[in-house]
């Protein structure tokens, strides 16, 4: 959990608290039986010594409430285990619960005991006690075999017969029989005590649950061993499935470990296709070769420092490929510039002196909106954050020091002789793209506030995916699994209580036990669409006592306290836990299919509205109130990053630059995109990806880099004496074929997660792709034109450039009194 919670968050610390107590997550072990096999087949003869090989295989003895076989495996509860309590309640003397001598009748045992005693605590006379009565009655028939002249034994299905007695010969869990009255209540339907182990007539659960606050590396091992117990085990006429959450982290880190680093090569090779075909320039992959060192220095640095890997952070990968290329194709693209179009005497000192400065501005432009990521609640969005501003440091260093040294080295060696690359394709569709005319400033400035705001409005409306088992792979075996359980069993997850007394005394006293009670089922009252069943320590009694037509009422403290002390070991490990000085009971809550967004409501609820008596502590938490944790996070968060990002970088773009004109000139084409993102989703309703939270700042340092540079070389244009138009016309030739290999190679890197098998980041690839595009066309096509409408008011150049340099040159062509134009040969006239 300490990627998706803070350890300071009260959820977290429950939850540790909840998992010291009771252990991890769980493993579901889900039985559907062919019509023609029944539960006592499955749990009798040779079938029955399998459950108990599979148990002594994943737990063995229990010492202090934990498996001894298995360190990650924490406890094992099996079918089987769940008709011991059954049988024990049944047998056991309430007198001595911990006797394997059966009572001397069965109004002796536990379970006779607390019927007999709640017939009493009815009105006598009234329709309550007469139901209770006569159901004792037909339990009699079935034990007893009893028939009676108007009796309750007349009743359908209760006439006369042998009847099963209690004779240890009959009376035990290898005859089928006993075990048909045990799971069976008196109208023929599945006990409610025992419908976590059975569900329905087709169906069986096993439960393990793993090792508490394991690494998901751990809780891996624990779930491959439960996998493992049944893979080479067969039940006849029976289908096994092993499913849980441990085992989609698992495939989610098996992830991390290959799969996003195979998004990278197919990032890499596609760049390298790119550069091949398009970059029209000696030495072409060279920024590719840059960028790979630069991330090899970014990982490495991350590791020293500390920060962990995540399905988030590994993310950083394909967007620093993508983002940092664009560097060293800006240096490498200059130095050709200042080398063929400018013959500059020292190509490398100007590349440096005109471009670096661009480049440490839109660097901290992209660390502000990567540092902006870590006011995010959730910690592995923060270590996103981090990892980006980090990195793209690192790509600057790289992008300067490696291409510099290199072109510098292969300048002196072999000079380039190459032709004028300002008539070429790339170029020319800059120029043409961003050819509109000055007077389409105003619309496209009215256009894109239209578009921000109506992103802003609709922006609370949006969704996000919030159905845990959609963010994985579709189409792996343990997903399909997780299909039948939900198919099968009307099973996801569940939701723990975890109860917390002062000691035992208090734990098993009448007031906790009426609340616990209550509790357990005023939950399922209440959400029924999202709660399936209850279990506790409480609930075999509690359900016992449930009977049609009598009052509801609920077993003693003392009676729970005897159904604790008949209990098996491992049902005591799950429900109750006397460690630490406290006494704590468990009330497990299981859940139906849903997203974490329907269970947020419940979890809600509980917390408003759990209140137990006296020093009582009733506290949700488990796997399901940690994805609603994260869950509230992300939503509460995902808006604020982006804008907080926006505003924070037009607060530096403003202070460097000089100008409130064109720090909003910068960042046009951002809110463009960050409106049209919003209003694309909602417009076709589509769920986002929760991972959209660390897409804002990653567009914002994309674009606002691009809308920089473009403005920063439309400056230096026009210190070169160029007319607006012509300042505009002259950058985006010389620059064209720099910025559009930035622009795709940029957009492949992040687009390339659009093709991860995981839908939680193919989503977000997909989003933020489509932002980035938006965004860079944006800066392409609507910022040259609004560039030139400002400045044909003097408002880009003003305090940038020395008004004396100011002209209006027309042509990009030789002038002798500009040292970096002196040997610059004629502009094409058809340019």
């Amino acid at each position: 959990q300490d990627s998706y919670l803070n350890s300071d968050e009260q959820i977290a610390i429950d939850n540790v608290a909840y998992q010291d107590l009771f252990g991890g997550q769980i493993m579901l072990t889900l039985f559907t039986m062919d019509e023609s096999v029944t539960h006592a087949d499955l749990v009798t003869g040779e079938n029955r010594q399998i459950f108990l090989d599979v148990f002594d295989e994943l737990c063995g003895e229990i010492v202090d409430d934990s498996c001894t076989a298995k360190p990650t495996i924490k406890s094992v509860v099996t079918p089987i285990t769940g008709l011991e309590l059954a049988d024990n309640l049944l047998q056991r003397p309430y007198d001595d619960p911990t006797s394997t001598e059966p009572a001397e009748s069965p109004l002796a045992a536990i379970a006779g005991t607390t019927l007999s005693a709640a017939i009493e605590r009815e009105e006598p006379g009234s329709p309550e006690h007469e139901a209770r009565v006569t159901d004792q009655s037909r339990t009699a028939c079935r034990v007893l075999g009893i028939t009676l002249d108007g009796s309750a034994c007349d009743q359908p299905g209760f006439g006369s017969g042998e009847g099963l007695t209690l004779d240890q010969n009959k009376a035990n869990l290898s005859q089928p029989d006993w075990v048909d009255f045990l799971l069976h209540s008196n109208d023929g339907s599945i006990r409610r005590s025992l419908q976590t182990f059975f569900p329905d007539e087709r169906h069986m659960v096993m439960i393990t649950r793993l090792a508490g606050n394991a690494s998901i590396e751990i809780e891996g091992e624990g779930a491959l061993a439960v996998k493992a117990a049944w893979e080479d085990r067969e039940l006849e006429g029976t289908e096994i499935v092993v499913t849980g959450a441990p085992v989609l982290l698992k495939d989610l880190n098996d992830y991390l470990r290959g799969g996003l680093l195979q998004l990278g090569g197919i990032a890499v090779v596609v760049m390298a296709l790119l550069l091949i075909l398009m970059f029209d320039v000696r030495w072409r992959l060279l920024p590719l070769g840059v960028i790979l060192v630069a991330c090899v220095w970014t990982f490495g640095l991350a590791g020293y420092l500390g920060i962990p890997l995540s399905v988030v952070t590994i993310a950083g990968l394909p967007v620093l490929l993508g983002m940092g290329i664009d560097y060293a194709i800006q240096v490498h693209s200059r130095v050709e510039e200042e080398v063929i179009i400018d013959r500059a005497d020292h190509p490398i000192q100007e590349t440096a002196r005109q471009l670096l400065p661009g480049l440490v501005a839109t660097t901290i432009i992209a660390v502000i909106a990567f540092i902006s990521l870590n006011l995010a609640g959730v910690p592995m969005i923060r270590h996103f954050g981090t990892l980006l501003a980090l990195g793209i440091v690192v790509v600057l260093v790289a992008s300067i020091v490696i291409p510099l040294a290199a072109l510098g080295f292969r300048e002196y060696r072999s000079p380039t002789k190459g032709r004028d690359f300002r008539t070429g394709a790339l170029g020319q569709a800059v120029v043409k793209v961003g050819g509109l005319p000055s007077k389409m400033a105003v619309p496209f400035m009215v256009l894109s506030a239209a578009i921000f705001f109506g992103g802003v409005a609709v922006e609370g409306q949006l969704e996000l995916q919030t159905d845990v088992v959609e963010w994985v792979n579709q189409e792996t075996q343990n997903r399909k699994d997780v299909a039948t359980l939900h198919e099968e069993a009307d099973t996801s997850s569940e939701l723990g209580t975890y109860v917390i007394a002062a000691d035992v005394d208090e734990l098993f006293s009448d007031e906790t036990i009426q609340w616990v009670h209550d509790y357990t089922e005023s939950q399922l009252e209440e959400f029924p669409d999202n709660l399936k069943r209850a279990s506790s320590i409480v609930t075999p009694l509690s359900y016992l006592l449930e009977i049609e037509g009598a009052s509801d009422l609920a077993p003693t403290g003392e009676q729970v306290r005897k159904t604790y002390e008949a209990a098996p070991e491992a049902i005591r490990a799950f429900t109750v836990s006397t460690s630490e000085g406290e006494a704590a009971l468990n009330v497990l809550h299981t859940t139906r299919p849903g997203s974490l967004s329907d269970l947020a409501k419940v979890v809600d609820h509980i917390r408003d509205t759990a209140e137990p008596p006296g020093e009582l502590r009733a506290t949700p938490s488990g796997l399901a109130v940690v994805g609603v944790g994260l869950l509230q996070n992300l939503e509460s968060g995902r808006a604020a990053l982006t804008y907080t990002a926006i505003g924070l970088v037009f607060l530096f773009i403003l202070l460097r630059l000089r100008s409130p004109i064109r720090a909003v000139l910068c960042l046009v084409p951002v809110l463009i995109a960050t409106g049209a993102a919003n209003l694309v989703a909602f417009a076709l309703g589509l769920k986002l990806s929760p991972m959209t939270a660390v897409g804002g700042p990653i567009v914002i340092a994309m674009c606002a880099e691009f809308t920089t540079l473009i403005l920063w070389r439309f400056v230096e244009e026009r210190g070169r004496g160029f007319s607006p138009q012509a300042a505009a016309d002259v950058a985006a030739a010389r620059t064209g074929r720099a910025f559009v290999m930035s622009a795709l190679t940029g957009v492949v890197g992040v687009a390339v997660i659009a093709t991860s098998s995981l839908p939680i980041l193919r989503d977000f690839g997909i989003v933020v792709a489509m932002n980035v595009i938006v965004a860079l066309l944006s800066a392409l096509i609507v910022l040259p034109p609004m560039l030139v409408w400002a400045e044909e008011r003097g408002w880009v150049s003003k305090g940038l450039v020395d008004p004396a340099k100011l002209g209006n040159r027309e042509a990009d062509a030789p002038d002798p009194e500009s040292p970096d134009l002196g040997g610059a040969g004629p502009l094409p006239s058809d340019l």
